[in-house]
């Protein structure tokens, strides 16, 4: 009797445009069957067949990305460096305070937002800074995270307005 010959699994690289549940996500290079490279993915224009150029493309893209995270990064200890030196004392937040010493209402990450506006001409998104629960006047250490690496600890002291 004759052996069995091996069976060569063809696959296909595809560049996937769309996320595909199972298969990969929105701009990986894949490896699929072709017919289900070309009967579903590049019919449905949710892919397309990876081509030395494409691929190229790929690498250029990732390579530009790159560049612009590091880029952020620099922004981002650039902006911290600024802070540190105009907050060196801690951010002062003037708000009316009762007979007790407790203050009306809360200091947000939007008064520290508008602040750090005001006084380094930088936005910093509000929804970046955490700021921890003040019930009077005094002094507090909220977060900045400026960048996924580059956070900054911003002394706020709140003050009695006259």
């Amino acid at each position: 009797m004759l052996a069995k010959k091996p069976t060569v699994k063809k696959q296909t690289d595809v560049l996937l445009l769309e996320d595909i549940k199972g298969i990969g996500r929105k701009g990986e290079v894949v490896q699929v069957k072709p017919a289900y490279a070309q009967n579903f993915i590049v019919s449905k224009g949710i892919g397309a067949i990876a081509t030395p150029a494409i691929l190229k493309d790929i690498e250029k893209q990732k390579a530009e990305a790159a560049a612009a995270e590091i880029a952020a990064k620099q922004q981002a200890q650039e902006l911290a460096a600024k802070l540190q030196s105009v907050f060196r004392e801690g951010a002062i937040i003037k708000k009316r305070v009762g007979p007790s010493g407790d203050i009306f209402g809360k200091v947000t990450s939007a008064h520290v937002a508008n602040i750090i506006k005001e006084r380094v001409g930088s936005e910093v998104n509000r929804k970046k800074i955490k700021v921890p629960d003040i019930k009077g006047a005094g002094s507090a250490t909220a977060t900045l995270t400026l960048h996924k690496e580059v956070a900054i600890s911003l002394k706020i002291v709140v003050v009695a307005e006259t």
